[in-house]
């Protein structure tokens, strides 16, 4: 075959072009604070606060060298914490889901309660313990009870793990935001607490031992997928109240 001065122009021009070409299937999302106290990652930005207790806040998590997968994952997170959802981050075994939670808490400055289910968890280690203290018996908050009205984070690992006598009661929190303590005060959703504030004011809500569960407060769950592992399904009684991410295998470095 042969080819016109032209052609063979072209066809050099054509190589050239292959040769240097390399497909980008997805830019990757770049996250930055900006001087406002507003974290983004992509398009999506959020205002961050300064911590009350930073002691509670993770440090020393987030990588700028995060794999790409990584930063769609706390991209998800990030819209998902504005709708003012709670997140369950599924995934195989490993500490990948734990850091990827950790690394959000950091960017975001945001205080957290930790949570380690396993069967011999029980409503006393998610409501109240009672201890003697000078010779009387006395409730101390736990870690869930503590989150939700101080309006941290709480993060539950291991929640296939929990037995059923335990998923209810965590259910109504991530559902109702209502929790009955052992103490007789309950907590309510602060859309609630803030109407009957307003009609009957807070001595009176004080006699009724009502708590103020605090509106930034969220949860992330960590799990393993049932029946693939070992472990009790979530749903029921607590899967709907979830928005679930998949977190891949992919080697955090």
């Amino acid at each position: 075959m042969v080819f016109s001065r032209v052609g063979c122009a072209r066809i050099k021009i054509l190589k050239s072009i292959f040769k240097s070409y390399s497909p980008v299937i997805c830019d990757k999302p770049r996250f930055y604070v900006t001087q406002q106290n507003v974290v983004a990652i992509g398009e999506i930005s959020k205002e961050t606060t300064e911590a009350k207790h930073p002691e509670y806040v993770p440090i020393n998590y987030y990588r700028d060298d995060n794999p790409h997968g990584t930063l769609l994952h706390l991209k998800w997170m990030l819209q998902k914490d504005i709708l003012g959802h709670d997140i369950f981050l599924l995934g195989p075994p490993g500490s990948r889901k734990r850091n990827i939670a950790m690394q959000y808490l950091e960017l975001t400055n945001r205080e957290h309660e930790y949570v380690a289910l396993s069967r011999d968890t029980t409503e006393s280690d998610i409501k109240q313990r009672r201890e003697i203290l000078q010779g009387t018996a006395k409730y101390f908050d736990q870690n869930v009870v503590r989150a939700a009205t101080k309006g941290r984070v709480l993060i539950l690992e291991g929640i296939e793990k929990a037995e059923r006598n335990v998923l209810p009661v965590l259910n109504n929190l991530l559902e109702n935001r209502e929790m009955h303590l052992e103490d007789g005060r309950l907590l309510i959703p602060a859309s609630r607490y803030d109407d009957l504030l307003k009609e009957h004011g807070e001595e009176e809500l004080g006699k009724w031992k009502l708590v103020r569960v605090n509106d930034n407060f969220r949860v992330i769950a960590l799990g393993l997928p049932v029946p693939k592992y070992r472990g009790n399904p979530l749903d029921p009684p607590c899967g709907p109240d979830f928005k679930l991410e998949t977190s891949t295998s992919t080697a955090i470095r």
